[in-house]
């Protein structure tokens, strides 16, 4: 019984060895004859393209005036329309000229009297002279008719410049516009009394060409320093690089000039304002808008692109796969620059002419050989 139980298992053991041995046969020549993984390759797109750099900036106009009264007394005439658009120079408002004018005949008056005066003392004047050469008058006496024409002299500019005070006064009683653009509502009704330069009669917006300032980091300035852009700066002559703006609601687009920036970095933000001037000739743009502004940071030069997803990342490097004219996969260290869309800039570790894996990057790894089919990338 013994015996015949030695047997099964001596027979059961050679065969599950000859079932291995098959096995093995079967599988050997299986792994031998796979065919290579099939991938697609595609070379870099090589372009030209130019560097943008964007910030958030806010739109205010390119000036604007509070009116106020220059002098006192009842508002008598408000000579505009609400909101309307007005030329340097135009009456705005009017305040009661009466006690101006009054104010201005009496100080032409004192101009007179004073001349009256000063022709009385140059003519003493002039006879002490004659009386004290022959010594018929003291010096103490000559050397008073002297003084007395000095006196006269200043009391006569004393007058005129009473008189050139009353005048403007008057003049300050129509107040005009000093500059062009867009007029406000009237905050002082006609017939209310208005102080002398503290009432805020109305303001006046200049908006035909809109600033838009922003601001940029310590990293961005010292970067433009390199590139040259402040240099091209001219805040004088209101010219320098260009600019883009676009609107956060609608998308709306304006380009412009960048014609100033600061001399100094903030102390609280450690950030740089700059400003571009915008043209505004239709009035869309408007004082308080924000807007997305895009810098022309550098100028256009040839890169390589390929697309963001296919750049694998390690613990150490940014790489790309490439295959070889042998079919065999390469792992090659890339340094990556700025994003285009869904396209990244290569700026070191591959050629125009390299084959880089984009399709089936899962499937295959350094040193592997496969099957590559040629592809293009397409850049937005």
């Amino acid at each position: 019984m013994k015996k015949m139980n030695i047997r099964n298992a001596a027979a059961a053991l050679a065969a599950l060895a000859a079932l291995a041995g098959g096995c093995s046969d079967k599988s050997a020549p299986s792994m031998a004859n796979r065919a290579p993984v099939e991938v697609r390759v595609a070379k870099p797109i090589c372009k030209s393209v130019e560097f943008w750099d964007n910030y958030t900036a806010r739109l205010d106009a390119v000036a604007f005036v509070e009116i106020r009264a220059r002098v006192g007394g009842y508002l008598q005439k408000v000579c505009f329309k609400e909101g309307q658009k007005v030329a340097a120079g135009d009456l705005l408002f009017v305040i009661d000229p009466r006690p101006y004018e009054a104010a201005l005949a009496a100080a032409k008056a004192q101009v007179g009297e004073v001349e009256a005066r000063l022709a009385l003392a140059k003519n003493n004047d002039s006879r002490a002279k004659e009386l004290f050469a022959a010594k018929a008058i003291s010096k103490e006496t000559y050397e008073t008719r002297s003084s007395e024409l000095l006196s006269a002299d200043a009391a006569l500019l004393a007058a005129k410049a009473r008189l050139r005070d009353a005048e403007l006064n008057l003049e300050f009683t129509h107040i005009n516009a000093p500059m062009s653009g867009m007029v406000s509502e009237s905050f002082v009704d006609e017939g209310n009394l208005v102080a002398a330069n503290s009432t805020l009669l109305t303001n006046i917006v200049k908006s035909d060409v809109i600033q838009a300032y922003f601001e940029i980091s310590e990293r961005d300035q010292l970067r433009y320093k390199k590139t040259g852009l402040f240099r091209e700066i001219d805040p004088e002559k209101k010219t320098g690089p260009r600019v883009k703006i676009t609107l956060l609601d609608d998308g709306t687009q304006r380009e412009g000039k960048l014609t100033y920036f600061d001399n100094r970095m903030g102390k609280a933000t450690s950030s740089l304002t700059m400003r571009a001037d915008i043209d505004n000739s239709d009035g869309l743009l408007a004082p308080g808008m924000f807007a997305k502004i895009s810098v022309l940071g550098e100028r256009a030069r040839k890169v390589l692109l390929v697309p963001e997803d296919i750049i694998g990342t390690d613990l150490v490097n940014r790489y790309v796969y490439t295959v070889g004219a042998d079919g065999v996969v390469q792992y090659k260290e890339v340094k990556v620059g700025r994003l285009f869309g869904k396209y990244r800039v290569i700026e070191e570790g591959l050629s125009e002419g390299d084959r880089v894996v984009a399709v089936g990057l899962q499937r295959v790894m350094p040193g592997m050989k496969v099957s590559a089919k040629d592809m293009s990338f397409e850049a937005e």
